[in-house]
């Protein structure tokens, strides 16, 4: 994780006052601690902020973590909804396909079956014409004849 801006800020202001704690102050001298013993004592509260700090900076990085889980399920469950609602959709449409295939191929027996009986029918239609034809011209003949 990358430092924040005030996490920065939070960081130069520890260093400035442990700069003043160990450095001879130059500003009024009830301000700064005088003698070792002040000295380290100022130091150890310093350690002790900074490692407050790094606990609290502990705790928001967990708290992220925790964060990014719940937002990581969140969005798996939704894709996993997602791909259930896919599945189901492919599956209906398929079956829809298979559906209409299935009538399609029905109708075209259908039809075929009636294009085979309508060229019977125009067969049988054509023996018969030809049949008048010829007994037309024979009658014709015989008319003619007389």
């Amino acid at each position: 994780f990358g430092s924040s801006s005030s996490a920065q800020a939070a960081q130069l202001v520890h260093l400035k006052q442990l700069t003043s704690f160990l450095l001879p102050a130059k500003m009024d001298s009830s301000i700064a601690p005088t003698g070792l013993k002040g000295k380290l004592a100022a130091l150890e509260d310093f350690i002790s902020m900074q490692n407050e700090e790094l606990a609290a900076q502990r705790q928001e990085i967990e708290s992220l973590r925790n964060d990014k889980a719940g937002i990581e399920d969140h969005y798996q469950g939704q894709l996993q909804e997602l791909k259930k609602t896919m599945v189901g959709d492919v599956q209906r449409m398929q079956d829809e396909v298979k559906r209409h295939f299935a009538q399609q191929k029905a109708e075209n027996g259908r039809l075929q079956q009636q294009i085979t009986t309508l060229k019977g029918e125009k067969t049988s239609l054509q023996q018969q014409i030809l049949g008048l034809q010829r007994r037309i011209q024979e009658i014709e003949e015989q008319v003619g004849a007389d």
